[in-house]
């Protein structure tokens, strides 16, 4: 399915967002590095967050895209089958919403609302960068996706540290304990043309979403 349009909204995001700053002011926490997992530990760590199927949270992003940064906060809830994304300002307004499921993927920004099968191909061309959502499901949990994995580290909790897939390199800089489960807080996600982090300030989790 094309996307109806094939303009950019880049220039709404540049006015509406902070610069990317606004992400990296809060700095993680100095730990000193812990040994590696075993194979068994991690795989325990693994088996607990894989019964993790649906969540609510709220995070603050910073993109930095083609020599643009930007920052704002989202409000993202998944389950199995959908996923829905609202992109706020640093002030709080509403200024895109990513609405995908198995028949393909709505983007509505500026008033204007846009398909595509896919929410990376959308996203680029819509917002001027690429949400890799075939895989930020799984990533944002702290466990890998099940396409091949390239490269993985893993500290002695059995919690990823860092991890390659899908063309990212994706670290993990600290944890929070939620709901009984080890859940990432402090997520950077790197490709090619794209450097993006994600710190999670409230994790919701739940067996489902409607």
């Amino acid at each position: 399915m094309p996307v109806t349009s094939r303009q950019p909204l880049l220039a709404t995001f540049v006015g509406v967002l902070f610069i990317l700053t606004g992400c990296a002011g809060i700095k993680p926490q100095n730990t000193t590095p812990l040994p590696a997992s075993t194979p068994e530990i991690h795989a325990q760590h693994l088996a607990t967050i894989a019964t993790i199927s649906a969540f609510d949270l709220q995070t603050r992003i910073g993109v930095q895209a083609n020599g643009r940064g930007f920052s704002g906060a989202t409000n993202w809830k998944h389950s199995a089958t959908h996923d829905n994304i609202a992109i706020f300002s640093p002030l709080g307004a509403q200024v895109a919403t990513i609405d995908k499921t198995p028949n393909g993927v709505t983007l509505i920004a500026d008033g204007k609302t846009y398909y595509a099968d896919d929410t990376e191909t959308l996203t680029q061309k819509i917002l001027g960068w690429s949400l890799p959502m075939q895989g930020l499901p799984d990533w944002i949990i702290g466990r890998p996706s099940p396409s091949k994995i390239e490269q993985s580290a893993w500290d002695e909790a059995g919690r990823l540290t860092k991890l390659r897939q899908d063309g990212w390199d994706i670290e993990y800089s600290q944890y929070v304990s939620t709901s009984g489960y080890q859940l990432p807080q402090k997520i950077a996600l790197r490709s090619q043309n794209l450097n993006l982090k994600i710190i999670v300030e409230r994790w919701l989790l739940s067996e489902s979403h409607p």
